[in-house]
């Protein structure tokens, strides 16, 4: 029996496809499509990363505010959802779902829905949250550039620690006494977890690198980082 779940795609995972290498997004593809013949129901958001923050520094260059910047970030998320809606082929809902009620009507069909951003000022961390509090599910998992949370940035400290098990509390800490660059250390932002907190859903960080993980996980075997609502 498997697990249902929310999916969070972090940008780390598709930034092959400005170089033209999508090995990574079929690598996930693929998994995505093993995990729901072992009987796993999901929904997918897909991030921005590299790419969002290229569009968006592009529209403050040539005078576009805030509000424009931010609407190049969700345009640059559904280019990635689109991306990967069309490497799952008939499992994905066939097109980027645009709201909640739609992706609740795509996952009641047995669907995959597959999103990007949904409006400006939310992150897609908030929009997976928010679409597990729709759909009723109690984990989300996200994909990112690292493989938990540490004690202390990894991409500066190579003595970081990861830590295993830990909870909202605990992360608004962490975030909180620690410095991290923005965009290189991705866990979850403010939003996100008050929303995830509130609705008791539980969080593991996996590594996008490594798409297997996430097998690994629907079978039993966890190699990220758990946080707890409590």
């Amino acid at each position: 029996m498997g697990k249902d779940f929310v999916l969070l795609l972090g940008g780390h995972v598709f930034r092959g496809i400005l170089s033209g290498d999508l090995s990574l997004v079929e690598r996930t593809a693929e998994v995505v499509r093993r995990i729901v013949a072992d009987g796993s129901k999901l929904a997918i958001v897909a991030g921005g990363s590299i790419t969002a923050r290229r569009y968006i520094e592009a529209v403050e260059k040539v005078g576009g505010g805030k509000f424009l910047q931010d609407q190049a970030g969700i345009l640059s998320t559904k280019l990635h959802a689109l991306i990967l809606m069309s490497a799952l082929g008939g499992i994905a809902f066939p097109k980027v779902v645009e709201d909640y009620e739609e992706a609740a009507l795509a996952f009641s069909l047995g669907r995959i829905p597959v999103s990007g951003g949904m409006q400006p000022g939310q992150s897609t961390d908030a929009v997976a949250a928010l679409m597990a509090e729709k759909l009723g599910l109690d984990l989300l998992v996200k994909m990112t550039g690292v493989d938990g949370v540490y004690d202390r940035d990894p991409t500066e400290h190579r003595d970081a620690r990861r830590i295993e098990e830990l909870s909202y509390d605990d992360l608004e800490h962490l975030l909180r006494d620690k410095s991290y660059h923005p965009g290189r250390y991705e866990l979850l932002d403010a939003l996100s977890i008050k929303i995830l907190r509130r609705s008791s859903i539980s969080t593991i960080i996996l590594s996008g690198d490594v798409p297997e993980a996430l097998l690994e996980l629907m079978r039993g075997s966890r190699k990220g980082s758990l946080i707890r609502p409590r």
